[in-house]
């Protein structure tokens, strides 16, 4: 995902991706004792690459924000599909107008309120989130497209 503030040129509107960051997901996975972390908080010296391709590759988990369809974040979620067959969430603000390429597969949406997020939405889509991690914990079916599509 991206973070601070990023536009979704489609729209124009402008989200802090930083709300949904820390107000959602980093508690959600602390709270079920899973390390969290974004790519801005890797500390490293030279190129982000390796330890971010690393983290994707042996990461439990890996939620995707594709609300202003970053290509970063989209060329990330590939990698992950390619690498990994299962346990990748893809999420997006409710507004957000989905690629053909994309409009398949599950992506759960919340509701953003452009530079914050209210207080119930953080508190649903916690749950919800909290919920979807418990289940997929135990579920060994693939959510890759890639491992779906090729057994």
């Amino acid at each position: 995902m991206g973070f601070e503030i990023k536009t979704d040129y489609r729209t124009g509107r402008n989200l802090d991706l930083d709300k949904t960051y820390f107000n959602i997901i980093k508690p959600v996975f602390e709270e079920l004792g899973y390390l969290c972390f974004r790519a801005d908080e890797i500390k490293h010296s030279g190129m982000i690459d390796i330890p971010m391709y690393e983290n994707i590759l042996k990461a439990d988990f890996v939620v995707a924000d594709i609300s202003t369809l970053n290509p970063n974040a989209i060329y990330e979620l590939g990698v992950r599909h390619a690498v990994k067959n299962r346990a990748t969430i893809i999420i997006a603000e409710h507004e957000l107008i989905m690629p053909f390429d994309l409009n398949h597969i599950v992506i759960n949406t919340y509701e953003h309120m452009g530079k914050d997020i209210g207080f119930s939405e953080v508190q649903r889509f916690r749950t919800f989130l909290r919920d979807k991690v418990l289940s997929l914990q135990t579920k060994q079916d693939p959510d890759s497209p890639l491992y779906s599509l090729f057994p």
